[in-house]
């Protein structure tokens, strides 16, 4: 049963990465281990990747709980994601998380997840509102988009760092490109129809808030902790599609640094939009 909830998410490896994944009436838990480069960011798992599996995860919760037993696609629109970490060194050993449905109709969803170590440390809270879609009405809205590309499960990208290119300052905002992305670096999200995962963009938003936090700051190589985010998703950027990142900082509110991020096509379609708090550390 837990194989035909896998088959049925829409996301498949190696973007889907849950180890032991047990799902029921409660919810759905599972394991996984840190996957994507940290660049800057302090602690065992980017917040980004905490919100890729926390969010698949709770995929999977809904999936089961679907009377449809059909493959559907669980598309994340809104998330808010807070650190709950006590302190600490993390490790980069398994992680686990834990998902639980609060709302369920036929076409949408939102579940409240929890990561823990592998010592059962809290360390991320998340809770996302899903669109359901179909696979006729899916492919009927992208149809212009799909592309016949097979996944590779054994091509894992997401254990490489997209480089952010084209970076430019103006005063208390920055911006950068990120692409276009072939469409095996978008491997296993989603087959024929290869797309930019949110927590990709939303990492490519940290890490370029991060080099702002460091201007502003005044040192280079500075470190940070994500503290909390609230993320928007629009519109898919399609495999293909260069993203420009835009961030600029809002102030500095109870000792954490606010920053208003952004991601867009060259015309300005929005993509997806993020409010970021994130916490000084160390410098390299």
């Amino acid at each position: 049963m837990v194989d035909t909830v896998i088959g049925n998410i829409g996301v498949t490896a190696p973007y889907y990465a849950l180890e032991n994944l047990k799902v029921s009436s409660d919810g759905a838990t599972a394991e996984f281990v840190a996957e994507q480069p940290m660049d800057n960011e302090v602690g065992g798992i980017s917040a980004a990747e905490v919100g890729r599996h926390l969010a698949v995860l709770g995929a999977c919760a809904l999936a089961w709980s679907n009377p449809n037993k059909e493959k559907h696609y669980y598309v994340a629109s809104r998330a808010v994601l807070k650190n709950v970490a006590k302190g600490g060194e993390v490790s980069k050993g398994a992680f686990s998380g834990r998902a639980k449905i609060l709302f369920m109709d036929k076409r949408s969803g939102t579940i409240f997840a929890t990561l823990t170590t592998d010592q059962d440390e809290p360390l991320y809270e998340l809770e996302t509102h899903y669109h359901i879609m179909n696979v006729p009405l899916f492919a009927k809205l992208f149809h212009i988009k799909k592309q016949e590309f097979e996944c590779n499960p054994s091509n894992n990208p997401y254990k490489k760092q997209i480089p952010l290119n084209d970076v430019h300052y103006l005063d208390n905002a920055i911006s950068a490109r990120l692409g276009p992305l072939k469409p095996e670096e978008c491997n296993g999200h989603f087959c024929s129809f290869p797309c930019i995962p949110v927590a990709i963009l939303m990492h490519s938003l940290s890490r370029t808030a991060g080099k702002l936090l460091s201007k502003i700051v005044g040192e280079s190589g500075i470190r940070y902790t994500v503290v909390a985010a609230e993320v928007q998703a629009y519109n898919f950027a399609f495999a293909g599609e260069a993203v420009t990142m835009k961030v600029a900082y809002s102030g500095l509110e109870g000792g954490e640094y606010v920053f208003a991020c952004k991601a867009e096509n060259k015309d300005g379609k929005l993509f997806g939009s993020m409010l970021l708090r994130l916490s000084c550390s160390k410098t390299l």
